[in-house]
């Protein structure tokens, strides 16, 4: 078996898909009264209607951190933390989403040559 999808709970759906369309340019494949589905590479992410937000941290593969990130900050995202080199081998930005959400920016780093 292989994974297809998870859910995310968000208080105010309508604000999160309008926040992710504007600041992270990513549209819903698929809309329901209480839920909608957004690509997330070969998974699924569905944001379901709920009184609570998960607390959630969603990572992104990105070809250049320092890049994706400036632009998601002018498109309205709140940092939390800048980019930066982390020792699992990767440049990685962190940036505020609605309600319970972060965002995250990763870039693996190259490998040093011998």
């Amino acid at each position: 078996m292989t994974g297809n999808h998870f859910h995310v709970l968000v208080r105010n759906l309508e604000e999160t898909l309008g926040w992710m369309e504007t600041v992270w340019q990513l549209e819903p494949v698929h809309r329901g009264k209480t839920f909608a589905v957004l690509p997330f590479g070969e998974t699924l992410l569905l944001l379901d209607s709920s009184d609570q937000d998960s607390q959630v941290t969603l990572g992104f593969n990105s070809a250049s951190c320092d890049e994706d990130y400036r632009a998601v900050l002018s498109r309205g995202a709140i940092s939390l933390e800048e980019p930066a080199d982390r020792s699992w081998g990767v440049r990685a930005a962190y940036v505020k989403g609605p309600g319970g959400l972060t965002l995250e920016i990763e870039q693996p780093l190259e490998k040093p040559h011998k």
